[in-house]
């Protein structure tokens, strides 16, 4: 097997934060007969967590899957590298509604890393396979715990114990006999098959097949009210250019006849001749001028004198 698949259960939930805590690895013997190298696999956990801290830009340790899909349920918060213990401990948030509900549930019991093998060689003292680990996701997984086997869950303060939820049974599956090779999950790791007892919380029920179709039918209603809604407003703007194009078209009528019309006659100057003026009277010198000024009425002398000026305009010195 060239994948790694490691399963450890979760140990405590907390519900007022959406944290989960919990083991991802340590070097003590798996369910598959293997033994995980603290030494060697902690700078790839370390290599792995940095890049993800890099990606995110501070905000997230790792990322956190569900069921190695690809739903991001999460990210991890906090991964704290025990030397004396020899193992490493998560905290991830987690932020979907849907797997965090299967987290308060108990559907969700434990942490699966996945990853890839570095190295295994034979354990001398224990004799089962010791390896490297370089991991490349962590998930939620609900594979099937032991009976009685809980995790701690706050609430507001308060610690309390849950069971976590039991896995229905495959249909026509029978009791593995003693001696009987264990389980093997989709990825290859064994599993412990739970045994039925009073004491197992039942297993979540799967939607109906009648409740799916129900939901699917309110989707698709909805979607194509949606779609006539969008039509009806489709006609109405149809509806309206129609009714603007005839106005448009009178106007771009309008404006051509406009243009087509002639330009206005502009007023011309009519030239007098000046035999015509009526101060050409008052030729002669400067003295009989004022003496036939002085004979006029008050309105032909303020004609005359008009007449005078506009015909022998005095342009300014300066």
């Amino acid at each position: 097997m060239s994948t790694l698949d490691l399963f450890l259960p979760l140990a405590k939930v907390d519900c007022d934060h959406r944290i989960v805590q919990g083991v991802v690895t340590a070097e003590a013997p798996d369910r598959v007969g293997e033994i995980c190298d603290y030494a060697s696999t902690k700078p790839y956990f370390e290599a792995w967590s940095a890049e993800a801290l890099s990606a995110s830009g501070g905000k997230s340790l790792g990322a956190v899957r569900a069921m190695h899909g690809r739903v991001a349920a999460g990210k991890l918060t906090d991964i704290a590298f025990d030397d004396e213990g020899k193992r490493i401990l998560v905290a991830a948030k987690i932020v979907d509604d849907d797997e965090w509900l299967k987290v308060t549930e108990g559907v969700y019991t434990g942490f699966s890393q996945g990853g890839r093998y570095v190295e295994r060689w034979p354990d001398p003292q224990s004799g089962l396979t010791r390896y490297t680990a370089e991991p490349s996701e962590i998930s939620l997984v609900d594979l099937p715990c032991l009976p009685g086997a809980t995790f701690e869950v706050i609430k507001d303060g308060v610690v309390e114990k849950r069971a976590f939820a039991a896995r229905a049974a495959e249909p026509g599956a029978t009791p593995r006999a003693p001696g009987e090779p264990p389980l093997e999950n989709a990825h290859g790791a064994a599993v412990a098959a739970a045994p039925a007892s009073a004491e197992t919380p039942p297993a979540a029920e799967a939607p109906s097949p009648s409740d799916a179709l129900a939901k699917a039918a309110s989707a698709l209603a909805q979607a194509a009210h949606k779609l006539e809604r969008a039509a009806a407003e489709n006609e109405a703007l149809r509806k309206t250019l129609a009714a603007l194009t005839p106005e448009v078209e009178a106007l771009r009528r309008r404006v051509g006849a406009l243009e087509a019309q002639p330009l206005p006659a502009r007023a011309a100057l009519r030239a007098v001749p000046k035999s015509a003026d009526a101060f050409s009277e008052l030729g002669g010198g400067v003295d009989e001028a004022i003496m036939r000024l002085a004979a006029l009425t008050p309105e032909a002398r303020a004609l005359a004198l008009t007449k005078l000026s506009l015909a022998n305009p005095v342009h300014p010195r300066f």
